[in-house]
Formats: C-alpha cells, structure tokens, sequence
C-alpha cells in the first residue's frame, strides 16, 4: 500500500513537471540539478542511517523500493521545481517565501514518509531537518548560479 503511494505520487510529480516546465532550463541543466539533488539526499539518508544510526530503513522490499523511488526521483525532482520557480520570481521577498514553503514542503515529505514507515527517525530532532534542507536549498541555488555561468559563457576566469 505504501509503495503503491508513493510510486502514485512519484509519477504524479513527474507528470507535472514535465507538462508545466515552460521555461528557464536547458535539459542538461535539468539533469545536472537532477543529480546534485539525488546526490544531497542520498549522502543525508546514507550517513544519518549507516553512521549516525538516526534513520531507518525497514527490511521489506516494498518499503526499501519507496524508499528507492522517493530518493531518484520525488526529492530530486521537488528541488529541480523550486530552482525553476527560483528562477522566474523576481523579487527578495518572494524569493524568500519559496525558500521557506519549499523547506516546509521537503520537511513535510521527510516527516510523511517517517509516518508511514519509510523512513523512521530515531532520537532525531525535528530542526535538523530544517536546517538540512535550508542548507541543501541554499547550496543548490549557488551550485545553479555556478553551473549557468559556466554553461551559458563558456567558461569560468579564476
């Protein structure tokens, strides 16, 4: 049932995505975000679950396989949407609405998936997770002005 959900929910999210992208990225952009996101993600699910034991993963294949779907495509597609919506809003202030509704947003999603048995949070404290996905935002939106300054002018002067 769960598996069933989120593989919904995956490919609903993907779904929009691709029938509302108007405009702003180029495809290789799309994917290279696409990566970092999946990569962020993956490295805060890894260490918090090998290393620091505050997240687990249940042993049951469906389980581990929305896991899986969530880690590739829901997450790293939810920054990918926020970078473009970034990118179309002109001003601070509303800049900073999307940064804080998307941080709730990812918040949600990570706190959901604790809820139904996805990924369950052990002596875990609710503000790391704002403060991972403030960081992991705000990485993004500076690895997106790097990435379009080197794709767009062919270069970078050091």
């Amino acid at each position: 049932m769960v598996l069933f959900f989120y593989a919904t929910l995956n490919i609903i999210a993907l779904f929009l995505f691709i029938k509302y992208k108007k405009r702003g990225f180029h495809i290789l952009e799309i994917f290279v975000y696409w990566m970092v996101g999946s990569y962020l993600f993956q490295n805060f699910s890894a260490i918090c679950y090998m290393n620091y034991k505050t997240l687990i993963i249940p042993d049951k294949f469906s389980i581990e396989l929305a896991h899986f779907l969530n880690r590739i495509v829901l997450f790293p597609l939810l920054m990918v949407t926020f970078l473009h919506f970034f990118l179309i809003i002109s001003t601070l202030s509303k800049k900073l609405l999307l940064i804080i509704g998307f941080i709730l947003l990812l918040v949600g999603m990570e706190w959901l998936a604790n809820l139904l048995g996805v990924l369950i949070h052990v002596h875990w404290v609710i503000w790391w997770s704002f403060a991972f996905w403030l960081v992991a935002l705000l990485f993004l939106i500076v690895f997106m002005r790097f990435f379009r300054k080197f794709l767009f002018k062919g270069g970078l002067n050091f």
